[in-house]
């Protein structure tokens, strides 16, 4: 908890470094509109981002050290070294991290492994071998095992009970965007993955962390649910608390946070002084990130009414149902964006009772009225 809010207090002070993206964002935006995401999601696009966060460093960190050299005020110069310290230790954990996952994915791990298998013995490089030297369906078999594992060593109640929601990782095309679309298949346990994802295992465990669909049960939070200000805390939590099984990826969590945290103080600003701009989680699972850029080109947007409505709540989906043949618990999952296990276990049994009592209710008018 203490490293979430520590990362939610960084964020603020780096507020200064979020200005020029932006508005670059934001321009790109008004000028692309509906193609805005196709063009945004683009790895060139995300390299040059990256690229882009240590210009932008590089500018703030010259303009503030020529105003810190001109300055009196030892409250301004605390402030401004603040600032400066947060974005470098930003930079240093998530897109140090980052650059590093990319790098040894790159690695022909499976190769070296190969050359290495049958000549060398020490322990390191026998784990080494041990999982390089697999498929990729073998090493996420083998990811999921020693994850369930993990679970089950920690004696932590909650991680058992919240990894239970993931089934497998699903490799998906290289042209999927797993960044802010869909990344999880809520309903199957699915964690959505790309083929070379399986080379940083460290990668794997972080996301089945990250994108367990236990936060789409109600029994963790009420639906429909806000992101920013509602489950990005909790799923964030998750991570850090269970930081000893992917360490590498817990420090990108922390350094994502200082980046990502500020929306949550401003929704929850905003929201004080009666403006509710956030919105919730689709009925999809998937989130609008940028709100006020895409409000602002609406009407260029063709989402469908489906798509846009907020998750079902479970007196919507027995509302929606009442008049339906009872269909299997998977298909109610799948079609409403629950987990498997919170249909079996609670959702069902509601729907058996509602319709039960309305039977009852209306055997008792016909009986009557006869």
């Amino acid at each position: 908890m203490w490293a979430y809010f520590f990362a939610y207090v960084l964020s603020i002070f780096r507020l200064p470094f979020a200005l020029i993206p932006y508005l670059i964002k934001l321009s790109l935006f008004l000028y692309l509109k509906g193609s805005f995401s196709n063009f945004w999601n683009k790895y060139f696009v995300q390299f040059i981002r990256g690229f882009g966060d240590f210009v932008n460093f590089l500018i703030i960190l010259v303009l503030f050290s020529r105003l810190y050299a001109t300055l009196d005020l030892w409250i301004i110069k605390i402030i401004l070294f603040l600032v400066i310290t947060t974005e470098a230790i930003r930079l240093a954990t998530e897109k140090g991290v980052m650059i590093f996952s990319g790098l040894w994915q790159l690695i022909p791990h499976r190769s070296i492994a190969n050359s290495l298998h049958s000549k060398l013995r020490s322990r390191f490089l026998m784990t080494y071998t041990s999982y390089y030297i697999l498929s990729d369906q073998e090493r996420l078999d083998k990811v999921f095992c020693e994850l369930k594992a993990f679970a089950r060593l920690s004696k932590n109640p909650q991680t058992i009970l919240k990894l239970e929601y993931v089934n497998c990782f699903k490799v998906v095309s290289d042209w999927v965007d797993l960044r802010a679309g869909e990344v999880r298949n809520v309903a199957r346990g699915e964690i959505y993955i790309h083929a070379r994802w399986t080379n940083d295992p460290q990668l794997l465990y972080g996301l089945a962390l990250r994108r367990s669909p236990w936060i789409f049960d109600p029994r963790y939070l009420r639906r429909p649910f806000y992101y920013r200000t509602e489950a990005n805390y909790l799923m964030t939590l998750f991570v850090f608390q269970n930081a000893s099984l992917c360490p590498l990826f817990a420090a990108y969590q922390f350094g994502h946070e200082i980046k990502s945290a500020r929306f949550d103080a401003f929704f929850r600003i905003a929201r004080y002084l009666g403006f509710d701009f956030e919105e919730t989680v689709r009925a999809d699972g998937t989130y609008n990130f940028d709100v006020f850029a895409k409000s602002i080109v609406k009407r260029h947007l063709n989402a469908t009414a489906e798509a846009s409505r907020p998750l079902w709540n479970d007196d919507e989906v027995i509302a929606d149902l009442a008049e339906a043949p009872l269909p299997s618990a998977p298909e109610i999952a799948q079609k409403y964006t629950y987990p498997l296990i919170y249909v079996q276990d609670v959702l069902m049994q509601k729907i058996i009772n509602h319709r039960n009592i309305t039977n009852i209710s209306q055997d008792t008018f016909n009986t009557f009225h006869n």
